[in-house]
C-alpha cells in the first residue's frame, strides 16, 4: 500500500448542541511513520467483522441531483489524482457535518481521509476516529489520566475503490466497517458517502457457504471431496483477501471446473447466481462465516469426533465450563447402533 494524501479534520458536537462544528485543518497530514503505522492498523481493523457493501446512488431522473460527495469526487480527483486534496476533504467534512445535524446524534470525531493506491488501483478511505481515556506513567511514575484514539474499534468508516467505481468493472465499489449497536449511524454514514443498495458480507457469505455445499450435493460428491470442495473455497477466499483481491464467483467456478468437474463447466456459477442465493459476481466476504465451509475434529486413541462448524450452536453444544460437548442431531446409524448395543 502507497500512501498518496492523508489529511484529518475535527468535526465537534457537544451534547447540548443542534449543530456541529468543524475544525478543519489547512494542510495535508505528513506522511510518515506515525501516519502509516495508524493506517496499517486501521486497515486490518476493516478487515473484521461488520462489513457491509454498496455503490453511489443513481437519481431515478436525469435531472435529479446526484449524491453531493460523489459531485466532490468529480470535481476533485482525475487521473489518479487528488487536484486539492485540502478543499476536498474539507467539504468532504462540511457534508458530514450536514447529515450528523439532521440524526441529531451528539457525538462527532476526526474525520481521517486517506488516498492510497494497492495493486495499481487507488482507493479513498474514510474513517471516524474517537479518543478514549487512557492510562500513562508521568515522569515521577505515578499514573495519569490521558486521552488518546480509540484504536481497538472502528466507529464508522468507508473505503472507496475509486478505479472500480470509475471505469465500471464493480457493482459494488464502496466497502463499510460500521461498529456494533449502530443500525442508525449506518443510515447518516451511508447517506454521507452517496451510497445505496449496501448488503451485508455476513449474508453473502452464508449463502457462499451454502452454494459450496449445494454444489458438492449436485455433483453427489463423496463426504472426503465434498470436504476437499469447502476447504479450497475457504482458502481461496481467504488468500484473495489478504492479498486485497476481490472474490469473484466466476474465478471460483472456473478453478472449481478445472480441479473437480471439467466435465461439467460453470455449474457452481449458476447455483450461485439462481434462485434462491441469487448471489452477484463480486461477494463481500465476511471471515467468521466463512468458517462455516470448515470443520471441527479431535479424537484419542478410543474416540473420534467431526463436524461442520455451522453445527454450534445449532445441533452440537459445548459448554467450556465442564467440557462438555451435547449432540442434539444424533445421526441415525449411530442411534441404531446405540440402540442394539443397549439391548
Amino acid at each position: 500500500m502507497n500512501i498518496e494524501n492523508i489529511i484529518v479534520h475535527e468535526v465537534r458536537k457537544e451534547e447540548d448542541q443542534s449543530v456541529a462544528t468543524i475544525y478543519p485543518r489547512d494542510e495535508e497530514n505528513t506522511v510518515d511513520g506515525h501516519a502509516r503505522t495508524l493506517s496499517t492498523q486501521l486497515s486490518g481493523l476493516f478487515r473484521k467483522t461488520g462489513l457491509l457493501t454498496g455503490r453511489f446512488e443513481t437519481p431515478e431522473n436525469p435531472d435529479d441531483p446526484q449524491p453531493h460527495f460523489v459531485t466532490l469526487l468529480e470535481s476533485h480527483f482525475d487521473e489518479g489524482n487528488f487536484e486539492n486534496f485540502v478543499s476536498f476533504s474539507e467539504s468532504a467534512s462540511r457534508e458530514f457535518k450536514r447529515k450528523l445535524d439532521e440524526t441529531g446524534a451528539s457525538k462527532g470525531g476526526y474525520l481521517w481521509f486517506n488516498h492510497y493506491t494497492y495493486n495499481e488501483e487507488n482507493f479513498l478511505s474514510i474513517v471516524l476516529l474517537r479518543k478514549k481515556n487512557g492510562l500513562a506513567l508521568s515522569n515521577d511514575l505515578t499514573l495519569d489520566q490521558i486521552e488518546q484514539l480509540d484504536l481497538d474499534k472502528l466507529h464508522m468508516a468507508a473505503r472507496i475503490n475509486l478505479t472500480a467505481w470509475l471505469s465500471g468493472t464493480s457493482t459494488r465499489f464502496i466497502a463499510f466497517r460500521i461498529g456494533r449497536g449502530a443500525k442508525d449511524v449506518t443510515e447518516y454514514f451511508a447517506k454521507f458517502v452517496g451510497c445505496e443498495e449496501y448488503t451485508r458480507a455476513r449474508a453473502d457469505t452464508q449463502n457462499l457457504v451454502q452454494v459450496t455445499k449445494k454444489y458438492c450435493a449436485t455433483n453427489d460428491f463423496s463426504d472426503d471431496k465434498t470436504e476437499d470442495v469447502k476447504q479450497f473455497v475457504f482458502e481461496r477466499c481467504n488468500a484473495w483477501l489478504d492479498e486485497g483481491e476481490p472474490v469473484l464467483l466466476e474465478r471460483i467456478s472456473e478453478l472449481l471446473d478445472s480441479s473437480f468437474t471439467p466435465q461439467e463447466e460453470g455449474r457452481f456459477l449458476e447455483i450461485a447466481q439462481d434462485d434462491p442465493f441469487f448471489l452477484s459476481n463480486e461477494v463481500p466476504i465476511e471471515k467468521s462465516a466463512l468458517r462455516g465451509l470448515t470443520r471441527y475434529s479431535g479424537k484419542t486413541k478410543k474416540l473420534s469426533l467431526s463436524f461442520d462448524s455451522d453445527l454450534i450452536n445449532i445441533s452440537v453444544f459445548y459448554n467450556e465450563n465442564v467440557e462438555e460437548i451435547r449432540i442434539t442431531d444424533v445421526p441415525v446409524k449411530l442411534k441404531e447402533q446405540l440402540t442394539t448395543e443397549e439391548a
